[in-house]
């Protein structure tokens, strides 16, 4: 982690905001450093306390920035007042339109008709220099060519990489790209980034529904799987729940908000 950050168990999410994130990108790049940055929320979380293989992805990245309103009250819990949530459409939607810091963007993820219609919007809504884009197979990342993948990144200038993949696949690809890639380049995991953009799915961003930490129902209206989700957020409070009491036990313990 490039920036100050709490843990959520054992998982580092970055102290930051909209502004000191793209100001932490451009730095990075600028002095021709590289890395990745997972945009996580409690599902990513939870996954990286239990599986080893991911909890050393999102603790070797540049960031994991806090997408969920939950990941936010806890470092509340922890005395943090500072952090503030980064949507990842969001925060996508905000480096598009940036002219001040000379960002180059690369797509990687979804459709070949996605990322035209992407690239379109993206330079004529915000005049955005869209250096490239690729829509990888429908596959394992071990079937990946991830050789030919870099080099069509180092090959189009690009500095920034925003991947389409949904997390975790998304955040291990941004792992594995890292070594392969030129300096000065960053990867970002934004999952349902592009169809937000382009207007076909709707992110809670701001309503009582993000407010209240319930921002993935903001896309539950046409999903077969709601029942499955409903599932996920009553589990999702009893995780909740959990890291609150273990918040404070930590705290009471005397450790401090970014120790293991």
């Amino acid at each position: 982690m490039n920036c100050d950050y709490y843990r959520i168990g054992r998982v580092p999410i970055a102290i930051t905001n909209y502004g000191n994130t793209i100001e932490l990108l451009h730095d990075t790049i600028h002095k021709g450093g590289k890395g990745y940055v997972c945009v996580s929320n409690m599902r990513t979380v939870t996954l990286a306390n239990r599986d080893d293989a991911y909890y050393e992805v999102m603790e070797e990245s540049l960031m994991n920035v806090p997408d969920g309103t939950p990941l936010v009250w806890c470092g509340h819990w922890w005395g943090v007042r500072e952090v503030e949530r980064v949507c990842g459409p969001r925060l996508f939607e905000k480096m598009l339109a940036d002219k001040e810091h000379g960002f180059k963007h690369f797509f990687l993820g979804d459709t070949d008709e996605t990322l035209v219609a992407l690239k379109t919007k993206a330079t004529e809504k915000d005049g955005a220099t869209i250096a490239g884009c690729y829509s990888p197979p429908f596959k394992p990342l071990e079937e990946y060519d991830m050789e030919g993948i870099a080099k069509l990144i180092n090959d189009s200038e690009a500095n920034v990489v925003w991947t389409s993949l949904r997390a975790p696949k998304q955040d291990y690809l941004g792992r594995l790209l890292k070594p392969l890639l030129n300096d000065g380049i960053v990867v970002i995991g934004v999952g349902a980034a592009f169809r937000s953009y382009l207007g076909e799915l709707k992110v809670a961003d701001g309503g009582w529904l993000q407010k209240a930490g319930l921002g993935g129902w903001a896309m539950l209206r046409d999903n077969s799987s709601f029942w499955k989700e409903f599932k996920w957020y009553v589990k999702h409070s009893l995780i909740l729940m959990s890291l609150f009491f273990l918040i404070k036990w930590r705290r009471v313990k005397g450790r401090t908000y970014n120790e293991l």
